[in-house]
């Protein structure tokens, strides 16, 4: 059985040149607010406009329930983890594909890392600002996914991009569970409610703006012919269910 989110929980597949590349300053990002140019910057006229939030948004962490302290820094620990390994898988497919001589799918896969790149840079900020504890695992993430990476991408194109499918997959479901999850830190609905910490709001946009990029990546996967890949259905379900196991684990360690 295929591990494909529903068509329908995605946003009209784009192609490369779409994608919110960090260099191309295409739309208005969330995250951003941690490397927003100055009015006098050159850069800043030339970039796209960014949602404004409060200076505290990214110099402070609110003060927090025990319950929810603990979710925000699992939510920040499993994040940053996963886009280590996203990272390294990335840069394990890239190497083989180099290896491999194709360069057209090297350029590709450059693309997307250079997202995960820019996630992992702001999710590190995150737990800086929220002094959320780091996972205990970073090594072992790191030498397992870049064997990931390397070995699919040592078996070629499609079973690259079967990969990328099945790890995006996860990772947006994932995502989504915890928009959820933080929905009641962002929400101040009832009467004489004070309105949440402005890092709440901004966290809860960076993680739908990560999530809307994942899924980019996974639309590309599935165009690139990740379908197609030999044994298809069993390798994204072994991706897929190491993924689940590998989140279960840094919400712990």
């Amino acid at each position: 059985m295929s591990l494909i989110v529903p068509r329908r929980c995605l946003r009209p597949a784009r192609t490369l040149s779409q994608l919110p590349i960090r260099t191309q300053n295409r739309r208005s990002l969330a995250s951003d607010a941690y490397s927003t140019p100055s009015p006098s910057s050159p850069s800043a006229s030339s970039s796209t406009s960014t949602p404004t939030y409060p200076p505290e948004a990214t110099t402070s962490t609110p003060s927090l329930t025990p319950e929810h302290r603990a979710l925000v820094d699992r939510i920040i620990r499993v994040d940053q983890a996963g886009e280590l390994g996203a990272n390294w898988i990335y840069r394990g497919q890239k190497w083989a594909m180099e290896i491999k001589g194709d360069k057209k799918t090297a350029a590709q896969i450059e693309d997307m890392w250079e997202n995960e790149r820019h996630h992992l840079k702001t999710l590190s900020q995150l737990q800086i600002q929220h002094k959320a504890r780091p996972t205990l695992l970073y090594p072992l993430w790191q030498v397992m996914a870049f064997g990931l990476g390397a070995s699919t991408g040592l078996m070629g194109k499609e079973a690259a991009m079967a990969c990328t499918e099945a790890v995006e997959t996860v990772i947006g479901e994932h995502y989504d569970d915890q928009l959820k999850a933080l929905e009641p830190l962002v929400s101040s609905t009832s009467p004489g409610s004070l309105p949440p910490h402005p890092s709440l709001p901004l966290m809860t946009d960076i993680i739908r703006e990560f999530r809307d990029d994942e899924l980019g990546h996974l639309d590309i996967a599935v165009e690139e012919g990740a379908q197609k890949a030999p044994g298809h259905s069993l390798l994204s379900a072994i991706i897929g269910y190491g993924c689940k196991a590998a989140i279960k684990v840094c919400e712990r360690v």
